[in-house]
């Protein structure tokens, strides 16, 4: 019989039926069955396979372009190459003979042009071929949309996780998930590799920015607000908690950074991809523990972390991928490779419903798990991911052609049991029904009719194009004005001498007082955004995408003020003759990065800005110190003694306005610390810091809003 009806893709689809449900009904269930029984092992084996669909293309691989993933590349002939637009070939050679279940883009994957239009045409593409193949199922289509569609230039980008665990408003946190789903959808994306759970518990990790908070419980709570907000978004959409488990409590110097040909950085204090060590108590109490909100929630899909549990492979340990995600915990959808509460709390997840996902791998993470990649992809698979993601054919030379072609050998030989790619395929199929993606064919029985014979020819389920969400939605100005209070509320007033915030505005564009804006961060939003914003490890300057820097929002307010960069700074005397005392805002902090290059082995203020700092001090400005970052870093007692406020503005996305409402009092300083501030690099780690850190858990003095 037939096994899907193609639908008119001019057929108007209710959108309301997109609503992420973590429970099947058991007509989903026998549908599911249904499909899976008439499916081949090679169709089968290709909803197991995720490609990044840079490698559908006949284009260089990135590891022959040396340094190609890092910022610089952003231009180069190879990135051009590789984001030319598809064609209905290529994702018919790809997508459609190999079955393909989902496919991603990896850190800066975009088509050309970069924009919403481009990026669903694309996706439709994809999505036609997924419908014209044998098994004729819908494309799961993935991307790292962690504080928006952050591939997408124009795209209105939030505060990191770090920012918004300051924030402590769950209701905004879902907000934000909306919007982020929604610009992703604007672009054919249906699944979305957020939110991550990891509680960070060492400064020098390059992820801390990616983790809510340094408390497990607080981590929970904000992980399920995202959930809600991806999953209930309106559209297709499928969030995933990641990276299971205790990827953020790895140890310092066991980190070894290795992408399998997209780089390495195998440093002494690394952490990233390290090994967590760590008993069942501590690791349920605090890094399994922020899971249990987001399962609850009903969080579709799961993703592994990269790194080890007490020497053992995450992604090639039953025990942790079957044994206490999918058994004990009850996950019933998928997992996929990566990229506090006691038992009780194991129990009361079952009473309060069943969530229906998939477990993922991450990135190219089945490469490390095994000496050939037949040993490791059998490892990983049988410890119960799902879905296989790979940048095969991009990095290196074993193409993800390939690697499907070892696992359907290995599952030949009966090295993978076919009830376990049974297991996989119908996680796969649960996300995409409770996405929406899939839905029974109406009967079409003749009245009178042998109903027998008509249900063998009728086909199984209705297969379209999904809808794409609204292009107009991608930085509107309600998307913008919605990220620019979540950065007003991310903002942390550490210090306030004499309550010298908030500014004054002064009247008719001039400043009540002399001001003055430098810094390292004042005029980038390259740093504002750091990592994963339109390139895996961010960009420099401001070319590369929209927004308003917080030198450009300062001086919407006060248009006199002025910016100075470089040398000048710490030499700029103030006005002889001022009424008021005048002001320096100092913004400062980190450049962009993301993981295994952001392992740090100092936490470090850039040395030129706080020569200028205390110079403009010791010149008689009144020092605000406004802090651009992605963690916690030192502050010097020579010029902590000098600043007049310390404002931590964290890493805010595209919005500066926000920042500047905190500092003239067009909305209050509320946000309170996600992470303890260390006194000193012995307090990097979260166990140094309960011995009397800089500022503690929680702290964030209050300003009310002017006017």
């Amino acid at each position: 019989g037939c096994l899907h009806r193609v639908i008119d893709p001019r057929t108007r689809i209710n959108t309301h039926i997109y609503m992420a449900s973590p429970l099947t009904s058991a007509d989903d269930e026998a549908l599911i069955e249904e499909i899976l029984a008439r499916l081949t092992l090679r169709e089968k084996l290709g909803q197991m396979m995720q490609p990044d669909w840079r490698t559908f293309r006949s284009a260089p691989k990135l590891s022959e372009a040396g340094a190609a993933v890092l910022p610089a590349w952003a231009g180069s002939a190879v990135k051009r190459a590789l984001n030319a637009p598809l064609t209905d070939e290529q994702c018919d050679r790809s997508v459609g003979r190999h079955c393909l279940g989902s496919v991603l883009g990896g850190g800066g994957a975009c088509p050309t042009p970069n924009e919403p239009l481009a990026w669903q045409a694309q996706a439709a593409a994809m999505q036609r071929a997924a419908l014209r193949a044998s098994s004729g199922l819908p494309l799961l289509v993935c991307n790292d949309s962690v504080h928006g569609q952050a591939n997408l230039r124009d795209a209105t980008l939030f505060p990191h996780h770090i920012g918004q665990g300051c924030m402590r408003d769950e209701g905004l946190v879902e907000e934000l998930g909306a919007l982020a789903a929604r610009e992703s959808a604007a672009c054919g994306i249906n699944w979305i590799f957020s939110p991550c759970a990891a509680v960070a518990l060492d400064l020098r990790w390059g992820r801390t920015y990616e983790s809510f908070s340094e408390d497990p419980a607080l981590c929970g709570r904000l992980s399920a607000a995202e959930v809600r907000g991806i999953q209930r978004c309106g559209l297709p959409m499928a969030a995933c908690a990641k990276h299971w488990v205790a990827d953020g409590g790895t140890a310092l110097g066991t980190g070894k950074f290795d992408m399998g040909g997209i780089g390495k950085a195998v440093k002494s204090f690394g952490l990233d991809q390290g090994n967590a060590d760590c008993d069942d108590a501590e690791l349920r109490a605090t890094h399994v523990a922020p899971y249990l909100p987001a399962l609850a929630e009903g969080v579709l899909t799961v993703m592994v972390s990269y790194s080890s549990l007490n020497g053992v492979k995450c992604h090639a340990s039953r025990a942790l991928v079957t044994g206490l995600l999918k058994e004990e915990l009850g996950f019933r959808g998928v997992v996929g490779s990566e990229e506090r509460s006691a038992r009780p709390s194991f129990l009361l997840l079952h009473s309060l419903r069943s969530s229906s996902g998939v477990v993922v791998s991450d990135y190219n993470a089945v490469q490390q798990c095994g000496g050939s990649y037949s040993a490791a992809v059998c490892k990983v698979v049988n410890a119960g991911v799902d879905i296989v993601m790979t940048a095969g054919g991009l990095f290196g030379d074993l193409t993800w052609r390939r690697q499907l072609e070892e696992l359907e050998a290995a599952v030949g030989r009966g090295d993978v049991p076919a009830e376990r790619v049974d297991d996989a395929v119908r996680r796969v199929l649960r996300v995409k029904v409770a996405c929406g993606l899939l839905r029974r064919a109406a009967a079409s029985t003749p009245a009178g009719g042998d109903a027998a014979a008509a249900a063998s020819r009728c086909p199984l389920f209705d297969a379209a194009v999904p809808p794409m969400g609204d292009a107009a939605c991608v930085g509107c100005e309600a998307h913008r004005a919605a990220a620019r209070r979540a950065v007003a509320k991310s903002c942390v007033l550490l210090v306030n001498e004499g309550g010298i915030l908030p500014l004054p505005a002064g009247e008719g564009g001039r400043p009540a007082a002399e001001l003055l804006v430098t810094g390292i961060a004042a005029d980038s939003l390259g740093r504002q955004c750091g990592g994963w914003s339109l390139e895996w490890q961010g960009c420099e300057g401001n070319a590369f995408t929209t927004g308003t820097t917080i030198a450009d929002a300062i001086r919407a307010v006060q248009p006199g003020a002025r910016l100075v960069s470089g040398r000048a700074a710490g030499r700029q005397a103030p006005s002889a003759g001022a009424a008021s005392r005048p002001v320096a805002v100092v913004v400062t902090g980190e450049a962009p990065y993301a993981e295994g290059f952001g392992d740090v082995e100092e936490l470090r203020l850039p040395p030129a800005d706080v020569r200028a700092a205390v110079a403009l001090a010791d010149a008689g400005w009144a020092v605000v110190l406004l802090l651009v970052t992605g963690r916690p870093l030192l502050l010097p007692p020579p010029l902590l003694s000098r600043v007049a406020a310390v404002l931590v503005a964290w890493l805010p996305g595209t919005e500066g306005d926000g920042v500047a409402d905190v500092l003239f009092g067009r909305a209050p300083a509320t946000g309170r610390l996600s992470f303890s501030w260390p006194h000193a690099m012995d307090q990097a780690a979260a166990a140094a810091r309960l011995k009397g850190p800089l500022f503690p858990f929680g702290h964030g003095l209050q300003t009310r809003a002017v006017g």
